[in-house]
């Protein structure tokens, strides 16, 4: 399929980011509701997605959509979130108001710049964390160490290779390490 509207440029990064497509028109609970497009995601992240299309549907039809749908999930006793993602020219402020009272409203516009569509469905895609590298973890260790002006300090970073039960501990030790030497010398006397 080619990926020249902005409904098939959604369903494509959706696809990708593992949301499977469903059949429309959307099937839920023996009621049928049209939509351009939907998509039901996996744990972790369940979202029902219903894709809407403002040059093909009036802002009234969107919200019959979007209510409809809310209210199949609601009868069904799902879970499920639903996310309204709305291509095309952006509706007035007042319809995105109405519709955000069922779902979660994305509007995505044309959607033309892969960039900027990514940008706008970010809630719905996996977090993409930088890859650590030794290099920048171990420059960061020497400026901590270069900075460290109180032996306790200095002890305790030294101490973040072994992990954060070692720190704890060996803080801990030192933290009682007063209390510890009054009673010694409080039961010598």
């Amino acid at each position: 399929m080619t990926e020249t509207t902005p409904v098939e440029r959604v369903a494509a990064l959706l696809k990708n980011a593992g949301f499977r497509r469903i059949p429309i028109p959307l099937s839920i609970g023996g009621l049928q509701i049209d939509a351009a497009a939907a998509f039901v995601g996996v744990s972790p992240r369940p979202d029902l997605i219903v894709v809407g299309d403002t040059l093909d549907q009036t802002p009234a039809r969107l919200q019959q959509t979007v209510e409809g749908v809310g209210r199949a999930l609601d009868m069904m006793g799902s879970r499920r979130p639903l996310t309204l993602v709305v291509v095309g020219p952006r509706p007035e402020s007042s319809t995105l108001t109405r519709l955000s009272r069922h779902a979660r409203v994305l509007p995505v516009g044309d959607a033309s710049d892969r960039s900027n569509l990514e940008n706008w469905l970010a809630v719905l895609l996996p977090l993409k964390l930088p890859e650590l590298q030794e290099s920048r973890a171990d420059d960061a260790f020497d400026k901590l160490i270069q900075g460290a002006r109180d032996p306790l300090e200095r002890e305790l970073i030294e101490l973040a290779h072994a992990g954060a039960t070692a720190v704890s501990s060996r803080l801990a030790v030192r933290v009682d390490e007063p209390f510890v030497e009054a009673n010694d010398t409080g039961a010598r006397q």
